[in-house]
């Protein structure tokens, strides 16, 4: 069996975990240590009524899949952020009940009479109801509440119905902004009987899987309370000190698993060493390879490369046709610290778009510089993003860029910790020529300056106006419009 591999942020954080009891076998953990919520999710626990949704902390921060995490009573949070433009997924809930079918399948399910095992066994593709007739795409209702099929397109397939009692509590968007599909996920089961002790009493209560959760229906609860979150997040915590492999390298965050992605590549990874600087290789699957050494940053103590790489030479690089690479980041030594499969797109391929984006020269007028990306629809949101990214490493034209670099974000005094690395494109709006283009708050690093300023507004406007629908550019951050980007 595979366990997940987990970095710990401190190195207490390990010893402490290791030293938990173990729970006897079918049973939860009934005791965890006392913890804080870790500084980075305050904002969104606070806001989304986090002692419900959440419960109490049961773990200080770690890395779980290179992402920042912490577990709660009632399930895992992750930081995504920089991830998506849609600013309710920057931080997503873990996948959870899946893993502890798979590695806790005895373990009793947040102290019911039903274990994990149990939830497996409705789980079995042989317990799906098929899809209603002419059912396409989507949700539908049904006898009984709301059909969803276990697809993570939500095509035609079969699965499973959502009681309304469910249904209406994981579409409430005071409790979960992302929506039912990211922050609960696809039902892993129908609902199913179930019995707790409360108070010395024996109570029915109906149960139900999700991706992200297990939800429970005791009708003797208050009214505001009769749907809650099982605690399995308690119930994995319990699992990672002695099942889980610990790994102490780093995780490469960008580019994604399998990406499809051009030059220059952008990199984001987290990982644990002194180091100043790593060596950053892309292997062609025909033996083309590119190497650049890349600085190294702190957040928080740890180290973590944000930046690009490219053909750093003067004389026409190589061309290898679209195929598979293996991106590796290893010490200057030679060990390996990560590796990521991607496929590397050839920059004049026809699945690739060429976009302008503009960059200033020593004067701080604008100049455009043009860019192959991965074809999209989405492509002013696309060359925004791109432009966050800076100037590519290969240019000899001397361009900068006035938007905050990551070591700008990182080194900001006073620092402010629930920033993430780099600045991030939440959305891009076009309505009646008018782009509202919405930015992260690390896009306040820049400073201060009415040249800073002009730049930034140069750089936006610019690269936006290339396209034919803008006539307009306004610029929000975190969906403010005033008094941003002052001077």
């Amino acid at each position: 069996m595979t366990h997940k591999r987990v970095s710990f942020l401190a190195t207490p954080l390990l010893l402490l975990i290791s030293l938990l009891p173990q729970s006897p076998r079918g049973t939860s953990a009934d005791i965890l240590p006392v913890h804080m919520v870790a500084q980075r999710f305050q904002g969104y626990y606070n806001q989304y009524d986090g002692l419900r949704v959440l419960g109490n902390p049961v773990t200080d921060s770690l890395y779980v899949y290179s992402y920042p995490a912490q577990y709660f009573e009632k399930g895992r949070i992750e930081d995504h952020r920089g991830e998506s433009a849609n600013p309710d997924w920057a931080f997503a809930y873990g996948l959870l009940t899946a893993d502890l079918m798979e590695s806790a399948p005895d373990m009793t399910v947040s102290t019911t009479n039903l274990t994990y095992a149990d939830l497996d066994a409705a789980h079995n593709p042989g317990s799906r109801q098929a899809a209603p007739r002419g059912f396409i795409q989507g949700t539908t209702p049904v006898d009984g509440g709301t059909f969803v099929p276990y697809d993570p397109g939500l095509v035609s397939a079969p699965g499973y119905t959502v009681p309304p009692i469910f249904w209406d509590y994981i579409n409430r968007a005071d409790l979960f902004p992302g929506g039912w599909f990211h922050d609960v996920g696809l039902p892993m089961t129908g609902p199913l009987d179930a019995s707790v002790q409360k108070n010395g009493q024996t109570r029915d209560i109906t149960i139900q899987a999700f991706e992200r959760a297990v939800l429970s229906y005791d009708p003797q609860n208050p009214p505001d309370f009769q749907v809650e979150r099982g605690n399995i997040g308690a119930d994995a915590a319990t699992t990672i000190g002695g099942n889980t492999q610990i790994d102490k390298d780093a995780a490469i965050q960008i580019p994604a698993p399998k990406a499809t992605v051009t030059l220059p590549l952008h990199i984001l990874a987290r990982f644990h060493t002194p180091d100043t600087q790593i060596e950053a290789e892309l292997l062609w699957g025909d033996g083309t390879i590119l190497t650049n050494t890349l600085p190294v940053l702190r957040e928080d103590g740890d180290a973590i490369v944000v930046d690009s790489m490219n053909w750093l030479i003067e004389s026409e690089p190589p061309r290898p046709a679209t195929q598979q690479a293996r991106l590796t980041l290893r010490h200057l030594t030679g060990e390996v610290i990560a590796q990521q499969d991607v496929t590397v797109l050839r920059f004049d391929s026809p699945d690739t778009l060429q976009v302008q984006l503009y960059f200033l020269d020593d004067q701080g007028g604008v100049h455009a510089t043009t860019r192959a990306i991965p074809r999209t629809l989405a492509v002013g949101s696309a060359a925004l993003q791109e432009l966050l990214w800076g100037v590519d490493p290969s240019s000899l034209a001397g361009f900068t860029t006035a938007l905050p670099s990551p070591e700008e974000v990182l080194n900001r005094n006073p620092h402010n910790p629930a920033w993430g690395p780099r600045v991030t494109l939440r959305s891009l709006i076009i309505d009646n020529g008018v782009a509202t283009a919405d930015f992260s708050e690390e896009i306040n690093a820049y400073g201060g300056g009415s040249a800073r300023v002009e730049g930034i507004y140069q750089q936006v406007v610019s690269t936006l106006k290339q396209f034919s629908a803008v006539t307009d550019v306004k610029i929000t951050v975190e969906g403010q419009s005033a008094a941003v980007l002052q001077p």
